[in-house]
């Protein structure tokens, strides 16, 4: 989508005239996650958040539960959905594993909790609601919520200008008990007896609207003064904690020699998933009842099942006990596991510029031996690969008859052949060896 503008700051009212006079599709903003999908032909690549984003790997699986409903729903999905999909197409949808994927609560999930927003084609976003609900069929999914298309009445205009020139204050007087999302959805829909994703009711903390020109890639946003945001109370012992289980992870693994650890796996993911499950479980195996003493308050957003560690993507079996015996140990797995496959940019909690930049080096260390690992594999392979089986060289099928015989001319003539080839040799026989006598 274009750049969204505020339809507050068009101070010109011939302007805001000219942009409420046209052929208009308005949405109701929604606060999913945002997800990007593409069927490459063999798989589909989920981006989070961004399309420019990095896929969502074995990593962010294992880290928590929260895209299990969209990884499954979209391996799921039958050969022939698959097979009308344009393979250089990006769709992009809000994700909802439940009722609140971000800061707004919502009453229900949408179908499959996915609904359908944009498609990008060739690099360029397209908004066209018509295909967007094809495609939303084609997949099973809900799409962008629809409040109106087409003309405004004078009424409609007059309202919204109205509502853009009432301060904040009065805004409560003129909503009452009622809404910023009951107020846009009756006066542009009036049918309609609910929002989006509410069972019999209208969204009471709506962000915005979205007020898009049909036949113009212009697009305004219409905030709701009344919004709030969920408030994070915890970020300050968060980030301390935090930086303090990582910096006692850090100083064990000095104590240990990586050449010493046996990687396996065959992405870069999957090996260092395998990689931290080891250190984890000598780190733990060590200084378990230091960790279960240590006093610290485990955030209250990972009692939510969507963020515990997904269990069913970590193979070791000696992992998932430890994980599985306390909150404490699962937490410090997580906090482990998000943070020492890239490097961090600026210092954190208790983290000095000397430890950060240990911290870096010891993500560097990390990345190195799992390159060298992949490359060494795939030189084994590509090694593999390049010799010769001779016992396929040597499996010639020749023309049996009903007695699994060999046919006589078929015989004769492999005998012809390799007598003729014999006489056109120039080699010395003292070069090429003598045959041993025929039995």
């Amino acid at each position: 989508m274009s750049k969204l503008q505020n339809l507050s700051d068009i101070s010109s009212t011939e302007q805001l005239d000219e942009i409420l006079g046209n052929e208009l599709i308005v949405f109701e903003d929604i606060q999913g996650s945002k997800i990007w999908v593409n069927w490459n032909g063999q798989e589909f690549v989920i981006r989070p958040k961004s399309i420019s984003s990095e896929p969502i790997n074995m990593v962010d699986l294992a880290m928590q539960k929260y895209y299990n409903k969209s990884i499954n729903f979209f391996t799921s999905l039958s050969e022939r959905v698959k097979g009308l999909l344009n393979k250089k197409w990006w769709f992009c949808f809000e994700y909802f594993p439940d009722e609140q994927p971000a800061n707004i609560k919502y009453t229900r999930v949408p179908k499959n909790h996915l609904v359908l927003t944009s498609i990008c084609k060739n690099n360029k976003f397209d908004y066209t609601i018509d295909e967007i609900i094809e495609y939303a069929r084609l997949f099973e999914t809900d799409f962008i919520p629809v409040i109106f298309k087409g003309k405004l009445s004078q009424e409609s205009i007059e309202a919204i200008k109205y509502f853009l020139n009432t301060s904040e204050k009065d805004l409560e007087f003129v909503f009452g008990e009622k809404s910023f999302t009951y107020f846009f959805y009756k006066l542009l829909n009036p049918q309609i007896q609910n929002s989006f994703l509410m069972e019999d009711d209208f969204q009471e903390n709506l962000e915005k609207i979205i007020i898009r020109m049909d036949d113009k890639n212009i697009n305004f946003e219409l905030l709701n003064p009344l919004y709030t945001r969920i408030s994070d109370n915890n970020s300050t012992d968060f980030v301390e904690i935090y930086s303090l289980i990582l910096v006692n992870f850090l100083n064990f693994c000095q104590t240990i020699d990586l050449n010493q650890i046996k990687l396996k796996g065959e992405k870069t993911d999957e090996i260092y998933l395998n990689l931290i499950c080891l250190l984890y479980n000598i780190y733990v195996s060590e200084i378990k009842d230091d960790l279960l003493n240590f006093d610290f308050v485990v955030p209250e957003f990972f009692d939510r099942d969507k963020f515990r560690i997904n269990k069913e993507v970590i193979t070791n079996k000696v992992t998932k006990e430890l994980i599985g015996e306390d909150r404490k140990l699962e937490y410090i797995f997580k906090c482990l596991l998000g943070s020492f496959n890239k490097a961090k940019k600026k210092e954190i909690g208790i983290f000095t510029s000397s430890t950060l930049q240990i911290f870096n080096n010891y993500v560097k260390l990390i990345q190195t031996k799992i390159d060298q690992f992949l490359k060494k594999k795939s030189e084994v392979q590509l090694s593999r690969s390049g010799l010769v089986d001779f016992g396929e060289f040597f499996d010639i099928k020749y023309d049996v008859d009903a007695e699994e015989k060999v046919y006589p001319d078929v015989y004769k003539e492999i005998e012809q052949t390799a007598a003729s080839k014999k006489k056109k040799s120039v080699m010395p026989e003292k070069s090429l060896g003598k045959m041993p006598p025929t039995v």
